[in-house]
Formats: structure tokens, sequence, C-alpha cells
């Protein structure tokens, strides 16, 4: 199942932001550390692809939208229960 769009933008644009990971149908995870990370092209009325960018690196990925099947937050960290 695709990624609705809206909910990538609600992700992007959540405050304060929570880092999250893009899974793709490959199986492939893309992070996103920042919101400043992650472009969408041309724009979010007209979405032909999506480029998040990596930190500390020169490394990008260039995502189209019906490959995205998931959007996953890592769970917080906190004192463990029990």
């Amino acid at each position: 199942m695709a990624v609705k769009l809206e909910d990538l933008f609600a992700a992007i644009d959540a405050r304060p932001f929570r880092p999250f990971r893009i899974e793709l149908v490959s199986g492939t995870q893309v992070e996103v550390a920042h919101p400043e990370n992650i472009y969408v092209l041309p724009t979010r009325q007209k979405v032909h692809n999506i480029q998040v960018y990596q930190d500390g690196t020169y490394a990008n990925s260039l995502i189209w939208p019906e490959g995205m099947v998931g959007l996953l937050y890592p769970e917080p960290e906190g004192p463990a229960a029990g």
C-alpha cells in the first residue's frame, strides 16, 4: 500500500519535527533527519518525485511517490519499563 502524500506532508511539517524513515517497495529505508533535508519536486500540488539529502554526506535519494510503502518513526528514548 502506498503512502498518502498528505501523511508525508504531515510528517515533514510536524512541530516539533520528529525524524522518520521512508520505506520503499524495495525494502530500502531512507532517513529524513531534518525537514530541510527533504524536497518535493516540483511542488506539493504536482509531485513528480521526492529528494532526500543525507546529513554529513553528499549522498541523496530520489524517490517516486508510488514507491513509498511506509513512514517509520524511531521508538522514543526513555527509561525501560519494568
